[in-house]
């Protein structure tokens, strides 16, 4: 923390979520000045409504290009405060993947240049590239001899002999894995720190990159490699939680299996999907 605009301590580029920087924000103008109110916030940024901070810090109202600035003025931000800001907003309030990306790369740009936010760019980037997490299970399994041509090699499909360095640095980096005197690799218990916005963004795109090599591999491998197959279900929607639990069951004992497995020649993905395939539908009187 740090002063901003030489009245406040709370910082913007601390935040992920506007919300919370505007709860922060009014919380702390109220313990410097007693007389602080969101009348006084609206009057400030030129707004008709004496609540509307309220409304938007409690959810119930979003933030347009327009209010935007109008905002920016009243908690007295500078323009890169103001560009964080805007960008911040977009990213919270977007409901595409795409768009998320978008606003969150800028958000990176910001944050990238600040001490304390330098690990959640690593923590990003290990779930941005599909090969990362196959990575640490591999490097760990195999004697590379740090051959990274032929590590990269190793991979359906292959990946560049810098990428499968890079990859192995960056585990190296947060500490999935360690090296030891000999050369050959260990896992470790990871611990991740990036907020939960980020990680949330970055797991998705590490699942439709999954998707795509799953879509791939019908074509690429056998039926004798893979097990491809589905199931088109009539539920409630109380049903709902109930197979997600057994899913995560199965999930559990299928890591078990493989962490029991001591003889490691090869790395798989195993993709389970449930999504819904009709908008919830009205029942038929009189249907059992």
């Amino acid at each position: 923390y740090g002063t901003v605009s030489g009245c406040t301590m709370v910082q913007v580029f601390d935040y992920m979520d506007y919300r919370a920087y505007l709860r922060d924000f009014f919380k702390e103008k109220k313990q410097e000045m007693r007389f602080y109110s969101y009348r006084l916030f609206s009057q400030r940024a030129g707004l008709k409504s004496p609540n509307f901070l309220k409304l938007v810090i409690d959810g119930e109202r979003n933030l347009s290009k327009q209010t935007v600035y109008k905002f920016a003025k009243a908690l007295g931000l500078a323009k890169k405060e103001t560009d964080y800001f805007e960008n911040l907003i977009f990213f919270n309030q977007s409901t595409t993947l795409e768009e998320k990306n978008l606003y969150l790369e800028r958000l990176m740009r910001y944050r990238k240049q600040r001490d304390v936010r330098k690990i959640e760019e690593a923590e990003y980037e290990y779930y941005s590239h599909w090969y990362n997490l196959a990575m640490r299970e591999l490097v760990c399994a195999a004697d590379f001899k740090d051959d990274f041509k032929k590590l990269g090699a190793a991979f359906i499909p292959a990946i560049p002999a810098s990428a499968a360095a890079k990859a192995v640095e960056l585990l190296l980096h947060l500490k999935f894995i360690e090296r030891r005197a000999d050369g050959t690799y260990v896992k470790t218990a990871p611990s991740l720190t990036t907020g939960n916005q980020i990680r949330s963004i970055a797991i998705a795109n590490y699942h439709r990159e999954m998707f795509r090599l799953a879509d791939d591999g019908i074509d690429r491998f056998p039926p004798a490699e893979r097990d491809i197959a589905s199931l088109t279900l009539g539920i409630s929607r109380k049903t709902i939680p109930v197979i997600k639990e057994r899913l995560q069951q199965l999930r559990n004992e299928l890591l078990e299996i493989a962490e029991e497995d001591t003889e490691v020649e090869q790395v798989v993905q195993l993709n389970m999907q449930l999504f819904p395939l009709t908008h919830p539908i009205h029942r038929k009187e009189g249907a059992s």
